[in-house]
């Protein structure tokens, strides 16, 4: 019995089928989730607690939530916010351990496979539709994503939506419509507010539209119009606010990532072939040869089909849109990612949904050929026993771990011993020197926020420079005995100096399954009181004054104390101090300088202009506070004011670093009169810094 057959009768039959899958699949991930899954480790404990620093932020969860809509996107500096919201939402109904918060990927899931099949109804009708959902939810590669808390899943969801409804608009038979538009436009938001990556393939796609438009209509481009402004206007705050570390945090992603990784190099053969001995492994053998090799056959077809180079021309012409346009999107999605320094399977997701699609034509090629050659009504149960054998990889990972309720998993443990030698849900936080996926900061700080807990981890020991901070001030650390992760030697220093000062009792161990412990320490009664830092931040604040040589000093004491203090619980009083001397006394140069740094580290650049500005009326002979100022107009998008800053007060002081100053915000500002001179003052600006740096160095 054919499945056209089974479902020409009612709308409402496909539907639920497709839902009896998500069913399916939605049971397989709570198994895994409930009984083998483990400790979220790095990544995944990070995107949890971005989860929750939203949910928190929004009152979904229990704890501080912000005020003001700036507030907000603090939250999110170096990924957009969107799928944090989401899955925040959803942790306010599921609950917030990892097995509750995981509730979010099958909700995900859910949405790409009503995607897929909405695209393969659009392609090629109601069998190859499903055929697309059956490979989608037996995919190994799906599954690795469903149980595993990352953002490739709701990446993928939405990028099929919005190729989806884009390629829908863009047909030339039933597309141009509003509803279209919209519908790829919430598409294409949703995939940039999910992850940068998107514009891996919201680039290309984009592109190809353009092209397209020269030969479509005057409402046609206006709607493309319509499409980019809108992107624009949605994807501007969040971008406006970050943009500083987000370019920071792409740049160490892609470039210092695969530095570090041992990644090969952009035109290395092994870096252009990097991702296809993975295919495999993504589909199954079965799916993946099955529908290759269906592939073929199509592809034998059609090259049957002609006789002359003029035949072979008007074949290609006659291709449908539909799948010129999943062709072009699954090619230069792959080449684009390709190109990526960083390697990792994660990274071709993107390329799934139209990978998915093209094998599911070559098992829809094999559906047919069974059908012409063997005439009999039960043709179809030929593709039982491959479909079957093609869950096996599903089932080996089932076997490859041990149940839940057999593993112990020391984290818990620790954040538990903590919370009980606390006193009203204290904010605190826990100095993690050994890094490893069962404990790291990262799911510290998850579990000591699980339920509106307040305890946060923090790792040090990368520097010898951290062993002073941590015995002065530190409360509470983590050791381990035995294998320490993936940390450097200097934090084998630490820990022995953590154990040698006297300063710290041990107060539990927690035995790891693989041999060695991992102790829990607490700052004892006999050592010296922790410093605060609040008592030193005024001074340390000064420094701006010297330009460069104390820029770097309040930086690298800052990501100590940011450390130290994961809360920054001494921001407050500090505010609240310069403040009131502020108000009695507007020309108190100190207080003018804490109020700037404050800002600046709260990425404030407006409020921050304004301090500087006091202070370059009132300390009129030294240069720095109009080169800040300069600076936080360029982080506030303000580069014509920048340059007029800058160049006002380089006629005064004749700085080098304000000449380039001024030229960069000049050409950014749209004077493009003064490129020439910007590429000669900016080496000269970078050039007097150094040696600056330098001289304090000597």
């Amino acid at each position: 019995m054919s499945l056209r057959h089974y479902f020409k009768d009612s709308k409402n039959s496909f539907w639920l089928f497709v839902l009896f899958i998500w069913l399916i699949c939605t049971i397989i991930d709570r198994i895994w989730w409930n009984f083998f899954s483990i400790t979220p480790s790095w990544d995944q404990a990070d995107y949890l607690n971005s989860a929750v620093d939203h949910a928190r932020a929004l009152s979904f969860l229990k704890g501080d939530s912000v005020s003001g809509f700036k507030s907000l996107l603090d939250l999110s500096p170096k990924i957009p916010p969107l799928a944090s919201i989401v899955n925040g939402a959803i942790m306010a109904f599921s609950g917030d351990s990892p097995h509750e918060a995981a509730w979010s990927l099958s909700i995900w899931n859910g949405f790409l496979i009503f995607n897929i099949t909405s695209w393969g109804l659009y392609l090629r009708g109601k069998r190859f539709s499903l055929f697309c959902v059956f490979i989608t939810a037996i995919s190994p590669f799906i599954f690795q994503l469903r149980t595993d808390y990352v953002l490739e899943l709701p990446l993928i969801s939405a990028i099929t939506f919005y190729l989806f409804h884009l390629g829908r608009w863009c047909d030339p038979k039933m597309g141009g419509r509003w509803s279209q538009l919209i519908l790829s436009t919430i598409g294409s938001v949703i995939s940039l507010l999910i992850k940068q990556s998107s514009l891996l393939v919201i680039l290309p796609a984009y592109f190809f539209v353009f092209v397209l438009s020269f030969g479509r209509d005057i409402r046609f481009r206006c709607q493309f119009f319509f499409l980019l402004f809108t992107n624009l206007l949605f994807i501007y705050p969040w971008l406006s606010h970050n943009w500083i570390m987000t370019l920071g945090g792409t740049y160490r992603a892609v470039f210092e990532s695969a530095r570090i990784e041992g990644d090969p190099s952009l035109l290395d053969f092994r870096s252009i072939f990097w991702y296809f001995p993975y295919l495999n492994f993504q589909f199954g053998s079965i799916i993946f040869f099955g529908g290759l090799s269906g592939l073929i056959l199509i592809f034998l077809s059609f090259i049957k089909s002609f006789s002359s180079t003029s035949q072979l021309k008007n074949n290609i012409n006659v291709i449908n849109f539909r799948w010129k346009w999943v062709i072009f999107n699954l090619v230069t999605s792959w080449t684009f990612t390709t190109f990526i320094p960083n390697k990792d399977i994660r990274y071709i997701a993107c390329t799934i949904p139209l990978i998915t699609i093209l094998l599911a034509l070559g098992i829809d090629k094999w559906f047919t050929w069974i059908k012409i050659n063997f005439k009999f009504k039960l043709n179809s149960l030929f593709l039982i026993p491959p479909l079957s054998l093609s869950l096996l990889p599903i089932l080996y990972k089932f076997n490859t771990v041990y149940p839940a309720q057999n593993k112990y998993y020391p984290v818990e443990e620790i954040v538990l011993e903590v919370n009980s030698n606390l006193t009203s849900n204290k904010k605190t936080t826990v100095i993690v020197v050994p890094s490893t996926p069962e404990v790291n900061q990262h799911n510290v700080t998850f579990f000591g926020r699980m339920k509106g807990g307040n305890i946060l981890g923090r790792q040090l020991g990368q520097s010898l420079s951290h062993e002073k901070y941590v015995l002065q001030q530190s409360n509470w650390i983590v050791l381990a005995e035995g294998d320490q992760g993936s940390v450097s030697n200097n934090s084998l220093a630490l820990d022995v100096a953590i154990r040698e000062s006297g300063y710290f009792n041990q107060v539990r161990k927690f035995p790891r399954k693989n041999g060695g412990n991992y102790s829990l320490w607490k700052r004892n009664d006999t050592a010296p009181k922790p410093k605060m830092f609040h008592s030193t931040f005024d001074e340390l604040a000064m420094k701006m004054g010297k330009g460069p040589l104390g820029i770097k000093m309040i930086f690298d004491e800052i990501a100590i104390q940011h450390m130290i203090d994961g809360h920054f619980q001494y921001q407050s009083s500090i505010r609240e101090k310069a403040l009131s001397k502020i108000i009695s006394n507007p020309n108190d140069i100190k207080s003018l300088w804490t109020l700037t740094l404050l800002k600046i580290l709260a990425n404030r650049p407006n409020e921050a202009d304004i301090y500087l500005e006091g202070l370059e009326a009132l300390i009129p002979s030294n240069p720095w506070p109009s080169t800040y100022r300069s600076i936080v107009n360029l982080a506030a998008l303000k580069p014509r004011k920048a340059s007029k800053i800058a160049d006002i007060a380089h006629l005064n002081h004749k700085n080098k670093v304000l000449k380039g100053l001024g030229d960069v915000g000049a050409v950014l500002g749209g004077n493009f009169f003064r490129l020439s001179s910007s590429i000669e003052s900016i080496p000269l600006a970078i050039n007097d810094i150094d040696q600056l740096l330098e001289a304090q160095n000597k």
